[in-house]
């Protein structure tokens, strides 16, 4: 009985860390900055005047990262590393958090850091290497993330394969699950490139939605075996 109690303690409480990290995501998402500049000049005294805001929100969203790879180390645990489609999972979201983390740094870190350095350039040369190194930044940044959400929707797929065999709720979160990766990954492929910015952000905003099923089916007794309690 201890162990079983234990077990869903430690449940509980991985429900209540993804429910954190679902919140914190949508916060940090409707805290983004947005870009009404349309000159090199005003771009880059827009990201100087927002460094700190910049830092904040992409920050936040490494830390959250992080924090759900500790989180979903401890559901595959819970529902089993041996199975095959848990520990791919488990990988595609921790190559995938990598090439997001990256892209957060380039986006919130470095882009700003070099308006700081151009923003109050009046010369020619330096507003053409200020060009340049925005455009490297942002080709980069148009890979990374793309690619990232990419390995995180398989994960999605992967562990929504494990879940939906279970009892309970279980099937309906898995179907959900299922259903969210499909959809991440149609889009992301076949998207509009001028709508691939807006796809990101919805796509970022349906894995939070889907961090919330998971912490509610967490917290479902009825859910998990006594075997797996």
């Amino acid at each position: 009985m201890a162990q079983v109690f234990s077990s869903d303690r430690e449940r509980r409480g991985l429900a209540g860390a993804f429910a954190l990290c679902s919140l914190a995501t949508l916060t940090l998402l409707a805290s983004h900055p947005s870009s009404s500049a349309r000159t090199l000049v005003e771009v880059l005294k827009e990201e100087a005047r927002g460094v700190w805001i910049n830092g904040v929100v992409h920050g936040g969203f490494i830390i959250t990262l992080a924090a759900l790879m500790v989180c979903f180390i401890l559901l595959s645990r819970l529902l089993g590393l041996r199975r095959v489609s848990v520990a791919i999972a488990l990988t595609a979201f921790c190559v995938g958090s990598g090439l997001l983390i990256a892209s957060m740094i380039l986006d919130g870190f470095v882009t700003p850091a070099l308006a700081i350095r151009f923003a109050d350039s009046g010369n020619a040369d330096n507003l053409t290497m200020a060009r340049t190194l925005f455009i490297l930044c942002g080709t980069v940044i148009s890979f990374l993330m793309p690619i990232g959400m990419l390995f995180q929707s398989t994960a999605i797929l992967g562990w929504s394969a494990a879940i939906v065999k279970g009892p309970g709720m279980r099937r309906g979160v898995g179907a959900f699950g299922l259903a969210a990766g499909v959809i991440l990954i149609i889009g992301l492929l076949a998207g509009p490139p001028a709508l691939k910015p807006h796809l990101l952000l919805a796509g970022i905003a349906l894995q939070a939605i889907w961090y919330l099923v998971l912490a509610a089916l967490l917290s479902s007794a009825a859910s998990w075996p006594v075997a797996e309690r």
